[in-house]
């Protein structure tokens, strides 16, 4: 009969064994997926396009760039990578470092950008490159800045977090263009109805419809223009959004958002979208380019996202030509400022590079907007285009 004292160690070399033989066969199975799966270009939850295997040369192996590249590509190929990224998340999370992927995981089920970083020096320039565009026009400017998130939901955000200097930036922005621009004060707006109104997405960094709503109104009644009321638009909700924060964030369980998007009743609207150097235009007759709903990334429904210039002209509406100069939040505006103007003529200048911005005042623009996130108004890189 075997002893006691010798079957315990026995079991334990026996489990111990066994989990050897279990973690060296899940390493076996995950390089055998890696060599035998193809690789993907684009991921779709981190809506991000991945790296391909490098090219091996010899001065990349030389100054030690191949490796690097190398080490990428294993990353963003290996097998189960959703699971793998999201445990790493969520084991981040567990251990108390929140933020340092770039985003809060806050109260509410949201997922807010951590606080942008300072940019002075370009921020200046920035601001001294939209003042120098409106001094040459001979007509009204306004500039509307979009507040971060965690600046206006600050009750959302977690103990331990870093400082919003919205106010100082704000501060900086009436500095340099006061008397250029009419600057669209969004802070207590936004702030009286963070209580009552969703202002944000929950998994990404732009405002929801209600909050574009509340800034075309406050850029309406600035610009002298009548207010929108709600009920010049039909609301179709649409269900199952991931925005940008959910991507970079990898709590894939966080519930999804709920799209609205708000169609202006009895309006008689020609959009057409074309990007420079392209000969290829898009038009039609509805502000939501709906194929964007079947697929990852809906945020493209909004006037099919971001090109060079976007024109739409509302027959409904007998004047106002607005020039919107934009980031990404300037979709969702667009598509609402719509029912306000007879024409819109919206510029990315991310795009927007060979011909001058000045060229489309002739189009009979009584009015110039310019709308950034403050993250790009302080960052961006591509304003200096704008001539």
């Amino acid at each position: 009969m075997l002893d006691r004292s010798e079957e315990k160690p026995r079991v334990r070399r026996v489990y111990r064994s066994a989990a050897a033989c279990i973690f060296c066969g899940l390493l076996f199975a995950l390089f055998a997926l890696f060599f035998l799966l193809p690789d993907k270009d684009f991921s779709e939850t981190e809506k991000r396009v991945l790296s391909q295997f490098p090219g091996l040369r010899a001065e990349t192996l030389l100054n030690g760039k191949a490796e690097e590249a190398l080490e990428t590509y294993v990353q963003d190929q290996m097998p189960l990578r959703n699971f793998w990224v999201g445990v790493c998340a969520y084991f981040c999370r567990s251990v108390g470092q929140n933020g340092t992927d770039g985003v809060y995981a806050a109260a509410d089920g949201y997922l807010i950008r951590t606080p942008l970083d300072d940019n002075p020096r370009n921020f200046a320039r920035n601001l001294q490159t939209l003042t120098d565009f409106a001094q040459k026009t001979d007509v009204p400017a306004f500039l509307l800045p979009v507040p971060q998130t965690g600046y206006v939901l600050e009750d959302k955000l977690p103990k331990r977090h870093g400082a919003y200097t919205d106010d100082a930036l704000y501060d900086e922005i009436a500095r340099k263009t006061d008397g250029v621009y009419t600057t669209v004060d969004l802070r207590d707006t936004f702030r009286s109805a963070r209580g009552t109104t969703q202002l944000y997405y929950r998994t990404d960094h732009h405002w929801t419809s209600d909050g574009a709503f509340l800034a075309a109104n406050a850029f309406l009644r600035a610009a002298g223009r009548p207010a929108l009321d709600r009920s010049r638009f039909e609301v179709e909700s649409v269900d199952g959004f991931y925005g940008t924060t959910h991507s970079r964030a990898a709590l894939w369980r966080r519930p999804a958002d709920t799209m609205e998007l708000w169609t202006a009743k009895n309006a008689a609207m020609t959009v057409e979208v074309r990007d420079l150097g392209k000969e290829e235009t898009k038009t039609q007759t509805d502000v939501f380019f709906r194929e964007h709903l079947a697929e990852y990334d809906r945020y493209p429904v909004y006037l099919d996202g971001n090109h060079s210039l976007t024109h739409i002209v509302n027959d409904s509406v007998p004047n106002g030509v607005l020039l919107l100069i934009k980031d990404s939040f300037g979709n969702t505006l667009a598509s609402l400022l719509s029912a306000a103007y007879h024409e819109i003529w919206m510029v990315d200048l991310r795009y927007y590079r060979t011909e001058a911005v000045s060229d489309l005042l002739a189009k009979g623009v009584d009015t110039v907007l310019v709308n950034y996130s403050m993250d790009d108004l302080v960052n961006d890189q591509n304003i200096l285009w704008l001539k």
